[in-house]
């Protein structure tokens, strides 16, 4: 029997073609890019970017939309409080464009008036207590719009001047006051109360006054005036001036009658009012003033006499005594003028009493504008002069105050629209990168997302399975071929 032999025939694995094959591995390398097998892939990423291109311009545009310009105001407040729709978004999107305002430096010394645009005052101390009794002094004020509070007047000091005075003045009247206003205030901030102390000078007659406003209203020492939205500061400054041209003018009379009667006339003085320190008090009260003066009466020769109180001095027994130069009541009414005028300028709303807030207080004051307007020198008063509060209060505005602070100028950084092209560039780069970033977060989520969920979507791996298979192969081909030699 002859044997056959019977030919191996050899094993073959079919698989497919390895995807990835073996390939020289170079030092760079590029990303294999295949679609994704999920149909809401496309509408989820064209929705998406189009929502966050959306989102990324309004963050960008607050972000990047603005440049920082310096810009000179009045009111700080009112100046950063126009940009506050910066405060919608997150402060770290807006912070470099959101509007800014440095504190004013008032050095001592200035010259400041506040909003109500009527007096001047000199800023004379700043300080702060720093512990019980302690206190720390500043050459000036740092300053942000603060209301001004707690104010209150310490003194006023009546200077009476007669040929010392310029040959202008001395036209207008032959004797000129200064109403010299102590003030205490203060306000609050952050760190604690700062308190400072202002004077305020008032002169009808200035020593630059013209000669063109000869028997005129002089309207001097006031800003501005408004009858109508600040009815308390128009009737004070009529007081004002009413009673200081009655007090120049009966001056001028003392001397006059003192010149006649071959008598030394007063030179100048000085009337010096602190307010009493009862609870209950009232402003038409004779009471209201504690009192100290000194008149200086030219002798001749060189040879000068000083008058001077007695003790216990006040108003009503100086006026009551008719002592020389018996001006009293005239000086009281001004001081009084002086004392309601700056409370009502500085805003103090609760400050009591104030003739200029209560309508029975300035009747009683104003009643005497007729009789004065009879005896003045060449400076009118004003600007209301014939009629007395009662006659005349339907012609103007409601008596009151407001809160005050100190008119200022504030350097401000405030935001500003870019220029269109400006603006389109700026947002144009931004969103290009915050998309560029976003994609690849995205990607970064999907991919890994693809491969745990569905391993096969990994291809390169599973050609290399192939390549294993076909590794196998070849072993198994070769084992049969030799085999078959040995048989033979």
């Amino acid at each position: 029997m002859t044997l056959q032999l019977i030919e191996p025939r050899p094993w073959r694995l079919s698989h497919p073609t390895p995807i990835c094959p073996p390939i020289h591995e170079s030092f760079f390398s590029y990303n294999v890019t295949r679609p994704y097998s999920h149909r809401w892939f496309t509408p989820v990423a064209v929705l998406g970017a189009v929502t966050i291109a959306a989102l990324f311009s309004l963050l960008n545009f607050a972000a990047n939309g603005y440049d920082l310009v310096l810009q000179i105001s009045p009111d700080p407040n009112s100046t950063i409080s126009s940009a506050a729709w910066l405060g919608r978004w997150p402060s770290y999107f807006t912070d470099k464009v959101r509007p800014t305002c440095q504190p004013a430096t008032v050095p001592v010394g200035s010259q400041v008036f506040t909003n109500q645009t009527s007096l001047t005052y000199t800023l004379t101390a700043v300080w702060q207590l720093s512990g019980g009794m302690n206190s720390t002094a500043f050459s000036s004020m740092s300053y942000f719009n603060n209301v001004l509070e707690n104010c209150m007047v310490s003194a006023i000091e009546i200077n009476l001047e007669a040929l010392d005075r310029t040959g202008s003045q001395f036209g207008f009247s032959e004797w000129g006051a200064v109403v010299q206003t102590y003030i205490l205030c203060g306000f609050y901030t952050p760190s604690g109360l700062i308190q400072f102390n202002l004077t305020q000078a008032y002169d009808y007659i200035p020593a630059a006054m013209s000669w063109s406003h000869l028997y005129t209203f002089l309207g001097t020492n006031f800003l501005d005036r408004d009858k109508n939205t600040r009815a308390s500061l128009w009737w004070g400054e009529s007081v004002l001036s009413n009673y200081y041209v009655y007090l120049t003018r009966t001056m001028q009379d003392i001397r006059a009658n003192a010149t006649k009667n071959d008598e030394p006339g007063i030179r100048k003085g000085t009337i010096y009012m602190t307010p009493g320190n009862s609870s209950a008090r009232d402003i038409t009260s004779v009471q209201f003033f504690n009192i100290d003066y000194r008149f200086i009466v030219d002798l001749g020769y060189g040879n000068f006499e000083v008058l001077s109180p007695g003790e216990d001095p006040s108003v009503s027994k100086l006026d009551q005594g008719r002592v020389y130069p018996d001006v009293w009541i005239i000086a009281d009414s001004l001081a009084k003028s002086a004392y309601s005028t700056v409370l009502t300028d500085l805003g103090q709303i609760a400050a009591e009493p104030n003739l200029l807030t209560n309508a029975d207080d300035l009747e009683y004051f104003s009643r005497s504008f007729s009789t004065i307007q009879r005896h003045k020198a060449n400076a009118d008063s004003g600007p209301e002069v014939d009629m007395y509060y009662g006659t005349a209060k339907n012609g103007t505005g409601p008596l009151g105050t407001t809160p005050s602070v100190i008119s200022m100028d504030y350097v401000c950084q405030v935001p500003r629209l870019k220029s269109t092209g400006n603006l389109l560039v700026s947002i144009l780069v931004a969103d290009l990168v915050f998309l560029q970033a976003a994609w690849r977060l995205f990607k970064l989520v999907t991919d890994t997302y693809l491969f745990k969920s569905k391993p096969e979507s990994n291809q390169c791996k599973v050609g290399e399975a192939y390549v294993e298979l076909d590794k196998a192969d070849s072993v198994v081909t070769s084992s049969g071929s030799n085999l078959e030699s040995n048989m033979l």
